[in-house]
């Protein structure tokens, strides 16, 4: 009988929730990377593991429209400080300014080819206001 390979096992485990007081990590980030963006939300006094969250949120394929603003669980998990105007790829391009140029690489190495499926799978938006940036100008 053939043997289960480890990815096969691993994919059938439950997924374990984070304990309260756990750090929130971002997958494929060095821990000192995901230690200087922990800093980054506390000094900004975002909630633990915020930008971890709009990585997940950014990386999900979306199978409705791209914009955030109908759904709500985004909008209900992040009551206390969501605006209208706050996308979490603006939260990840404010993480990724105060990043080190290691930790900056290795975040945008992560997040680039989501930006490439953004930018495949959307139209830009003529009549979107120049100063937005390019993911907040998309249809």
């Amino acid at each position: 009988m053939p043997r289960r390979s480890p990815g096969e096992i691993r994919g059938q485990l439950r997924l374990h929730h984070r304990r309260p007081g756990t750090p929130a990590v971002i997958r494929g980030l060095s821990p000192s990377a995901n230690r200087e963006i922990a800093q980054f939300e506390r000094r900004h006094a975002l909630p633990q593991g915020e930008v971890a969250h709009a990585v997940h949120y950014w990386s999900r394929p979306k199978r409705r429209p791209p914009s955030h603003l109908f759904d709500p669980y985004y909008a209900d998990r992040h009551d206390d400080w969501y605006q209208g105007d706050c996308h979490p790829r603006t939260l990840i391009e404010h993480a990724l300014r105060t990043l080190r140029k290691r930790a900056r690489r290795r975040l945008l190495s992560l997040v680039a080819p989501h930006d490439a499926r953004v930018l495949t799978g959307t139209l830009n938006n003529p009549f979107a206001p120049v100063h937005l940036p390019w993911w907040e100008r998309r249809l």
